[in-house]
């Protein structure tokens, strides 16, 4: 029984219980729906027209919120696949997670054909870095870690497949795909610093010569660049195993980006696209006014800009589209996931942990060897925080609820780490 198939049970007998005297809801057309009882296989309510009782399986119930919980949004059309009446399931939903706890809450897409879902507060939070490093995979795993961020980059070249070997071990370990163009993106920043500091070295020189060397290096890896069709047949050689993909997006390229999110779309693989601070803004409103309304956008090139023009980025991008669009911040750890608004993101910041006894709180990064030397964590404590404390994002809490494991009153350096 998976994590989330438990935490559906929970919820609905928890409702269950506080409904078994009948219950008014709104469904997700804005109708009144009366739940009259709750038997032990069965819902039963009355809409305000019909005239007979409509029974709803329990065990259905609990599907679409698995579902709800899994995917952490739901549409109305989603939940057609669970029962025919998905207009109350949609209501029910909303009645246990919005009205009765306050855990989730609707977002209205700007499409010309608006799409409504029902979004889960809380940020799912996706270990990245770990695709050679199966130890790593396990220990995430062990501290609560359900979700992983891989490379394509990383794993084309891995001809045995030792990946899918370890990801299969842990079974319910789900990879978010990434292109891995972000890397060859920086290869090409490189090359070219690179080129242009040949200019100011003496020729022949040992740094000349280095430098040489790791233009030739570069240029290499750059003559084998992610190719569109390949990345498609990896995705559906391993669809079992993914939970989602992003699209092979080019950083400040809006145009080839779309091109090929478009081929990818007609291959029936839903890629998610991915919008750059780089590009211009008009191409992330193309995206959000898409018609086929993208579930989740991604946010890359972060790690490109300052510290303060990305808070700067995500404070406008959830102000202006928070209540329409999920966002993915793309390589991001700092206090900002911890509000409860960012929808997802991936970071190998949790690996801080164990180079540099760096945890991460929502007060910012802390050095647990400067700050707390005398609580004396190791390596792999820090790095063991660290993942439980992004695993347990998904649990929407207020920050003033978050405890921190850490003596409250001490002062200590903060220090974003992206």
């Amino acid at each position: 029984m998976t994590f989330y198939r438990i935490k559906a049970m929970e919820y609905e007998k928890t409702f269950a219980k506080k409904a078994k005297n009948g219950i008014q809801l709104f469904t997700g057309k804005g109708k009144i729906n009366y739940i009259s009882k709750i038997t032990p296989k069965f819902y039963h309510f009355v809409t305000e027209k019909s005239k007979k009782t409509i029974a709803i399986s329990r065990q259905k119930i609990i599907e679409a919120i698995e579902y709800f919980l899994y995917r952490r949004m739901v549409t109305r059309e989603q939940l057609a696949k669970y029962n025919q009446y998905n207009s109350f399931l949609m209501g029910l939903l909303k009645l246990i997670f919005c009205q009765s706890s306050q855990l989730a809450w609707t977002k209205k897409s700007l499409s010309a054909t608006p799409l409504m879902r029902l979004v889960l507060k809380g940020t799912r939070f996706f270990f990245a870095g770990l695709e050679k490093s199966p130890t790593d995979l396990y220990k995430v795993h062990q501290n609560g870690g359900r979700f992983t961020l891989f490379s394509y980059y990383n794993l084309r070249n891995d001809v045995h497949e030792t990946w899918l070997f370890h990801l299969k071990r842990l079974r319910n370990m789900k990879v978010l795909l990434d292109s891995g163009e972000y890397t060859f993106h920086r290869m090409r920043k490189r090359l070219e610093a690179t080129r242009n500091s040949l200019s100011s070295l003496a020729a022949g020189s040992l740094s000349w010569h280095n430098a040489c060397e790791l233009i030739q290096k570069i240029e290499t890896k750059l003559k084998n660049p992610i190719r569109v069709q390949e990345y498609a047949q990896f995705i559906k050689k391993h669809q079992s195993i993914l939970y989602d993909v992003f699209n092979l997006d080019r950083t400040g390229d809006p145009e080839e980006s779309m091109h090929n999110l478009n081929f990818l779309h007609r291959q029936g693989i839903k890629a998610i696209p991915i919008w750059h601070p780089q590009s211009p803004e008009e191409s992330l409103e193309e995206l959000i006014k898409d018609p086929r309304n993208f579930d989740v956008i991604g946010i890359g090139g972060l790690l490109s800009i300052s510290e303060s023009e990305r808070v700067k980025v995500i404070e406008s991008l959830l102000e202006r589209y928070g209540d329409h669009q999920n966002f993915h911040l793309l390589g991001c750890s700092n206090t900002q996931i911890f509000k409860g608004d960012v929808f997802q993101c991936d970071s190998t910041g949790p690996l801080m942990g164990r180079r540099f006894q760096t945890i991460i709180t929502d007060q910012g990064h802390i050095k647990m060897d400067k700050a707390y030397p005398e609580l004396n964590w190791s390596k792999e404590e820090c790095f063991a925080f660290n993942i439980r404390q992004l695993a347990a994002l998904e649990e929407y809490k207020p920050i003033e609820q978050t405890e921190l494991l850490l003596p409250m009153g001490l002062s200590y350096e903060s220090k974003p780490i992206f």
